[in-house]
């Protein structure tokens, strides 16, 4: 019994170690100077500093991002890029925002956790509820294409890879067009693009997405546990080739909500020539200085950490209730295209044209793609008091449209064979379409689905060769 006594202080005291340990190394930024022996780059860039942020995972604008923003007005980098992943799962685009609009010019890829508020990444390229591009943005993205960087008099291809995660990237349309006389850099979210952008000859690959590891195991779980591909380059300089690639640690954290032992950084480069007969490839790359700025506490950081705090407004998904008469969505209110999955090139926007109930119908335009379409985040989960399913789809084009229609249940977990999916061909003008709901059987097994515990509701225009607009209305179950 007197071993417990001891015991109990021994456990709080090292809990409380931990504690304070995990706190100091999340919000400890480590500020990093690397000087490269790169001629090509080095000529192209003629000692311009070049600042590489990535993995924000931003809940707010908090100290943390504020102190970012203060250490790259300290350093004055002529180049700032970006490697995705600026929100929290899902989250709000609002403190993204704020933090944008404190940076000078800047080239950005996006990253996965981007793309999961699927209705929020629109506010980074487009105008306010417009399908215009914003013309004064500060902050560049890159989505698999390239700009060319003029420094010293010397053109730089900088090349965005969309996010490689998701297979969103093509490092072939991203590279189309540009100079091959000109060096090249590759931004990218995550670092499994390394064979292919070593394939191709580019210079020099920035990357992020692995966090470091974000605790000190996931370097000894690398290989073993931690099977992502993207994982075999955990952070540092890695060479194949004539390519040389960095990731970086990032600034936020995702699944845990703390770092231990793999603190956040800024990174800053500057490219030299090589000196002497020729440079060592182990000495390539000399680290010139690391600085350590711990944030001062805050309460906000502190509720962050222990996984307490919630989202800004704006960033969970409303509760839809079923309205009058079943209507599922009939687009008289704005509201409702909260509902929808805005991406990039797909755009949705109420019209008065073609509406069948009251004034407004949704007017859709979807890009070319495989799949391209209309999930609903969110949608009446109860349809078992009613038959069928209703709505009405005008085709303003001579040619036919294909128009799939995917429903889900608690028991399909996205299954293709425990699901219900069915195509309809309209041809030019309108249609009513009518699913009864006593055939919603799942495609292999053929079990009825769960009229109680519907999951997702989907539209789609599989195989789509070209961008295609149609215009929907009065969802309902009737």
């Amino acid at each position: 019994m007197k071993y417990h006594r001891f015991l109990i202080p021994v456990i709080a005291c090292l809990a409380l170690f931990l504690f304070a340990k995990a706190y100091y190394d999340t919000y400890t930024l480590e500020v990093r100077h690397y000087r490269i022996v790169h001629n090509r780059l080095a000529e192209a860039l003629g000692g311009a500093k070049v600042a590489f942020l990535s993995d924000l995972h931003m809940r707010r604008f908090g100290p943390r991002e504020q102190e970012i923003i203060r250490i790259l007005q300290e350093e004055k980098p002529d180049i700032i890029l970006l490697g995705g992943d600026y929100i929290s799962f899902r989250g709000s685009y609002d403190p993204v925002m704020a933090f944008f609009n404190q940076l000078p010019r800047a080239y950005a890829v996006m990253g996965n956790s981007d793309y999961y508020n699927e209705n929020g990444s629109c506010v980074l390229c487009h105008k306010p509820d417009s399908y215009e591009l914003k013309s004064d943005q500060n902050v560049f993205f890159l989505r698999n294409a390239s700009a060319l960087l003029n420094t010293a008099g010397v053109r730089v291809n900088l090349i965005g890879l969309d996010d490689p995660v998701n297979k969103k990237g093509n490092i072939a349309e991203a590279t189309r067009g540009i100079e091959p006389s000109f060096p090249s850099v590759l931004l990218a979210h995550s670092p499994d693009v390394f064979e292919e952008a070593s394939a191709r000859g580019i210079d020099f690959v920035l990357a992020g997405h692995n966090h470091g590891g974000q605790v000190f195991p996931a370097r000894y779980l690398k290989g073993r546990m931690l099977v992502d591909p993207a994982f075999e380059y955990l952070d540092g300089f890695f060479q194949k080739g004539r390519t040389l690639m960095y990731v970086g640690r990032g600034v936020g954290t995702s699944y845990f909500p703390f770092r231990l032992g793999v603190r956040p950084e800024v990174t800053f480069f500057q490219f030299i020539h090589e000196t002497g007969d020729g440079a060592n490839p182990s000495q390539a790359v000399s680290p010139v200085s690391e600085m350590r700025r711990t944030v001062l506490f805050s309460f906000e950081n502190l509720t962050d950490l222990m996984g307490l705090s919630n989202e800004l407004p704006g960033s969970g998904q409303k509760k839809y209730i079923v309205g009058p008469s079943g209507k599922l969505f009939d687009f008289e209110s704005e509201t409702e295209l909260d509902y929808l999955n805005w991406e990039c090139h797909k755009w949705f926007e109420r019209t008065r044209d073609h509406a069948t109930s009251g004034e407004y119908s949704l007017k859709v335009a979807l890009p070319a793609g495989q799949y391209p379409g209309i999930n609903f985040l969110e949608v009446e989960k109860d349809w078992s008091a009613y038959r069928q399913l209703r709505m009405e789809v005008f085709n303003p084009d001579i040619e036919p449209l294909k128009f799939h229609v995917r429903i889900d249940d608690r028991s399909s977990r996205w299954d293709y064979g425990e699901r219900f999916d069915r195509d309809f061909t309209i041809k030019r003008g309108m249609a009513n379409i009518t699913i009864p709901l006593d055939s919603l059987k799942a495609n292999v097994s053929q079990r009825s689905l769960d009229l109680r515990n519907i999951k997702h509701l989907m539209f789609f225009i599989p195989g789509n060769e070209r961008q295609r607009t149609f215009y929907i209305d009065n969802i309902r179950l009737e």
